[in-house]
């Protein structure tokens, strides 16, 4: 798994976008007070393939996902994602939500 950040919200929300018009089902949505504005957490699974999605108001948006499903998504936002370590979607934030 690769992991993109600072990818800028409004490319952040097409992707979510482009994928649940794919029919791809949310396996997991954060709904805490703060969704959306300080924070957020998503995953998208359709069969056995799982995307998450990780989001916050200092850093903007993060996703981790396959190399190739990687390169689809610079492909689909004409942009290459910078590929580094995560603020919003660490091991700690993960197990907390993701149990």
């Amino acid at each position: 798994m690769l992991t993109a950040i600072n990818i800028k919200t409004e490319n952040w929300n097409s992707i979510i976008e482009s994928l649940r018009k794919e029919k791809w089902k949310y396996d997991y949505k954060y709904n805490g007070f703060d969704a959306g504005i300080d924070f957020d957490l998503i995953v998208l699974k359709k069969g056995e393939e799982k995307i998450i999605f990780g989001w916050n108001n200092w850093f903007e948006g993060e996703l981790q996902c396959s190399k190739e499903r990687m390169k689809e998504f610079e492909g689909l936002m004409n942009c290459r994602f910078e590929i580094g370590e995560p603020e919003s979607l660490v091991p700690l934030v993960l197990k907390m939500y993701l149990k």
